[in-house]
């Protein structure tokens, strides 16, 4: 008797197996891709969280360490810069940069907007030369920014470090 009923839930499992195959990958697809759209909105939120109400230096450093930088909060400078109305090749190339981590220049041409300079402290392999991180700030939201150095033969990368790994 236990042999039989063995063999008819046995049975019963495998016809319900193939009669609802589809029917389980498809809801074990969907799980998936909300377990995923979860994932990067939360991460998107975190990142508007901190791209947006830049008006003190400590909000900007907090900006910088959620794209995975150590700034020197006292090495904060600020100047007033143009985005071009049309963008020679410099600036296509920047801007290229830019949207690797989800932001775009052109949306500003003809804007003056502010970039706020800090002193990074945690670039990896450059404990020598002096290296910044650059936040472009437009009307209290981060519009852009890069890590970059200034020596002859220096380096400008994303803002985001991840890109760095």
């Amino acid at each position: 008797s236990y042999i039989i009923q063995n063999e008819i839930l046995e049975f019963a499992m495998k016809s319900f197996l193939k009669e609802n195959f589809t029917h389980i990958l498809f809801l074990i697809l969907v799980g998936l891709v909300l377990i995923l759209w979860g994932r990067l909105i939360a991460g998107e939120f975190i990142t508007n969280a901190a791209t947006r109400g830049l008006n003190t230096t400590q909000d900007r450093v907090r900006c910088a360490e959620s794209y995975g930088w150590q700034v020197d909060p006292t090495s904060e400078t600020q100047e007033n810069v143009y985005i071009p109305q049309e963008f020679d090749d410099v600036y296509n190339r920047y801007n290229r940069l830019q949207r690797m981590c989800g932001f775009d220049l052109y949306k500003y041409r003809g804007k003056g907007v502010m970039r706020y300079t800090f002193r990074a402290l945690n670039f990896p392999g450059a404990e020598d030369a002096e290296v910044f991180v650059n936040i472009l700030v437009y009307d209290g939201k981060m519009i852009g920014g890069d890590c970059m150095t200034v020596a002859l033969d220096g380096f400008m990368v994303p803002i985001d470090r991840r890109f760095l790994d």
